[in-house]
Formats: C-alpha cells, structure tokens, sequence
C-alpha cells in the first residue's frame, strides 16, 4: 500500500484511554525500554497527561504524543512516537502540530530530547516543526540526572 493511501486511512483521536497491549508495541518498536521493562501497564502513562492524541490505521495504534503541564503557562511534550513503518509519512508532524495548536494560548511550549548525534534527525524533524533548540533562544535546559 502507497504512503499516501496508508495516511488516507489513519484515524486521529484525542483519548487518554489506550490499553497497555496497544501502547506496549508502540514504544517497544522504538526502543523505549526504560518504559516497558519498568511499567507493567503502561496505561498508567496517560492518566495525568495534559493532551494525549494517538494515530490509528485499523485497530493498530501507530502513533502517539503526549504532554504534561498545567494547561496556562506550560505545556511539556513528553513522548512522540511513532511506528518505524509508519515514520515519513507525516503522521508524527501531525501529532505534533495538534498539540501545537492546542496550545497557542500557554506561555511555554517546551520539548527535551536526547541530543546525542545518533537523535540528529530527530532534532531536525522538529526544528523543521518551527522549534528552536535551547542554544538558539536564549532558554536554559537544566535537569536532575537520577
């Protein structure tokens, strides 16, 4: 099936309800172990969530964003993801820009990743989403290392 008819078919929802056996594969297709070796419902990453939106082909959850935040002055995205087979076809941009959008009214819009040369394409899909990197706004990232 082409790119275009497969994206024709997803199927976009703003639910918090998604099962661990649905959300189980997504992250493990992209290696976020830390995730399913130390949650044993996954499920339970939804519950607090500010926005969660999901994309689906069928019955099969291949995509997700979710962020945290008190929904005035911060909005944090936690996690996007998408199936490796279902990556480039613009499902992850869509994901993203429905969080964007829903949250053009809170004063910081703020997204961590792994800056390592290995995540270079990802720094550059959302940089080519119209976000900045810290060192390019003046913003200082500091974080506690567990």
């Amino acid at each position: 099936m082409k790119s275009k008819e497969v994206l024709a078919m997803i199927e976009y929802k703003e639910i918090k309800s998604i099962s661990d056996s649905d959300l189980r594969p997504l992250y493990k297709s992209v290696g976020w172990v830390s995730y399913t070796d130390e949650l044993s419902d996954l499920s339970i990453l939804l519950t607090n969530c500010q926005l969660v939106y999901s994309a689906w082909h069928d019955e099969k959850l291949v995509g997700l964003i979710r962020t945290v935040g008190d929904g005035i002055s911060i909005q944090y995205v936690q996690d996007l993801l998408v199936l490796p087979e279902y990556q480039k076809r613009g499902i992850g941009s869509r994901l993203l820009q429905q969080v964007i959008e829903q949250s053009q009214e809170i004063r910081q819009f703020v997204l961590i990743t792994d800056g390592s040369e290995e995540n270079k394409a990802a720094i550059e899909f959302y940089k080519q989403q119209g976000l900045k990197t810290f060192d390019e706004s003046g913003l200082c990232g500091l974080w506690r290392v567990k």
